[in-house]
């Protein structure tokens, strides 16, 4: 069940930023990551840990470590505090049907 809602978010940030799933894990332009950076603040707002995440982000073909999972999440949590407008973002990109 997690996998499917860490998918479905996936899906949404994607198409939400307009970038492929190989640049979304591949390219290191400020986009990118802060498209990861969402991905990984909203899997944790809906219970969905860092190893859970590494693993599914790995099913998916790709290599990420748990540390950049938090450090990503942590800098997504201040960029929140500072900007009104992510919240209401998120508040989009996590509407998902079960």
């Amino acid at each position: 069940m997690k996998e499917y809602i860490f998918k479905q978010y996936l899906d949404n940030v994607l198409e939400h930023m307009e970038i492929s799933k190989k640049d979304f894990f591949e390219n290191k332009s400020s986009r990118e990551v802060t498209a990861r950076r969402i991905l990984y603040y909203m899997c944790s707002n809906r219970g969905i840990g860092d190893y859970d995440i590494e693993s599914y982000i790995s099913r998916q073909g790709y290599k990420i470590s748990r540390t950049a999972i938090a450090k990503g999440r942590k800098i997504a949590n201040e960029t929140l505090e500072k900007d009104s407008d992510y919240k209401y973002i998120i508040k989009k990109l996590q509407d998902i049907e079960l």
